[in-house]
C-alpha cells in the first residue's frame, strides 16, 4: 500500500504534477490538502496510463480530498482538520491538515489535536484495530508539543522506545505512535524538510518537516524505510525553484511518500 500526501497550496494547474507522482510512484492512495483542481481532468490523464481512481468520502472535512485505487475504504469520523478512512476492515488512515501557525496558536492547535487523538483511540477499541497511520499537513515539526507530546499525538523518533506501546505520566496512560519523519529533518539528505520558511523570528530552522507520517509501533515491521521519501521532482518536471526551495509556483509544499506491505 503506497500512500502519498501533498498540499497543492490551492494551485488549480497541478494536475499534471499529481499524475506523474501517481503514475511514477504507483500510487494507491492520494492525500490531498487545499486541492481545487479538476478531479475529473485528472482522471483523464490517469486513464493514459490505464489508471482508475475514485475519490472518497470525506464529507464533513472540506480541506482534505482523497482519492483511491483501492476499493474496500470507508469513512469514519470526519471534522474540519480531519478525514479518517477505514482500509479494508484491517487499517486506520488519519488524513490530517491542521490549522496554520498564521491563524492557529499551539493552544488552539492542541485543543484540534487532543480531539483527533481521542477520536482514533474510540475507533482503534470499537472496530479493534491497532493498525492506525497519520498522514497530513500537521503545521508542526516533529519536535513540537502537538506532535511530540504525550497529550498530542506522541509521535517518538525511535521505534525502540515506542515499543511498550504507552507511557505513564501522572497515573494516565498515553499511548505512542513511532514517528519516522524525524529522519528526514536536515541536510543530510535532501531536501532537508517539506517546507521553507525565512522570516525574521528570533528562533527560525528555515526548513520544517510539516507534513508527516506516523504509524503504531505494530505497524514498524511493514513500515518500509527506503520508500519513506520527501519528493523534490519528478522525471518530468522539477517541484523546487532555482533556490532548491519549494517552487511556490507549483506548491510551497514538498510531497510526502511511503510504503506498508500490507498483510
Amino acid at each position: 500500500m503506497r500512500i502519498v500526501f501533498w498540499n497543492t497550496n490551492k494551485n488549480e494547474n497541478i494536475n499534471e504534477y499529481i499524475s506523474d507522482i501517481i503514475v511514477e510512484q504507483e500510487i494507491d492512495i492520494l492525500v490531498l490538502a487545499e486541492y481545487e483542481s479538476d478531479i475529473e481532468e485528472l482522471k483523464k490523464m490517469l486513464a493514459l496510463y490505464n489508471i482508475v481512481i475514485e475519490q472518497a468520502i470525506t464529507i464533513g472535512c472540506d480541506r482534505i480530498t482523497i482519492l483511491k485505487r483501492k476499493e474496500n475504504i470507508q469513512p469514519a469520523f470526519q471534522n474540519k482538520y480531519c478525514s479518517m478512512q477505514i482500509i479494508d476492515d484491517m487499517y486506520l488512515l488519519v488524513c490530517l491538515h491542521l490549522p496554520s501557525k498564521l491563524y492557529a496558536d499551539v493552544l488552539k492547535r492542541g485543543i484540534a489535536i487532543a480531539r483527533i487523538v481521542e477520536e482514533i483511540q474510540i475507533h482503534e477499541e470499537k472496530l479493534g484495530i491497532e493498525k492506525t497511520v497519520i498522514v497530513g499537513d500537521i503545521n508542526e515539526n516533529p519536535y513540537e508539543t502537538g506532535c511530540l507530546g504525550a497529550s498530542g499525538f506522541h509521535g517518538i523518533p525511535v521505534y525502540k522506545d515506542t515499543m511498550k506501546k504507552y507511557r505513564v505520566i501522572m497515573d494516565e496512560s498515553f499511548k505512542m505512535f513511532y514517528n519516522p519523519m524525524w529522519n528526514l529533518l536536515g541536510d543530510f539528505s535532501f531536501p532537508p524538510g517539506t517546507y521553507y520558511y525565512s522570516g525574521n523570528e528570533v528562533e527560525n530552522s528555515f526548513w520544517n518537516v510539516y507534513d508527516q507520517v506516523m504509524i503504531r509501533p505494530c505497524l514498524r515491521g511493514q513500515f518500509v524505510d527506503d520508500e519513506l521519501k520527501i519528493l523534490s521532482e519528478t522525471k518530468k518536471r522539477k517541484l523546487i525553484d532555482a533556490n532548491n526551495h519549494p517552487d511556490k509556483k507549483i506548491s510551497d509544499h514538498l510531497p510526502i511518500v511511503f510504503e506498508i506491505m500490507e498483510d
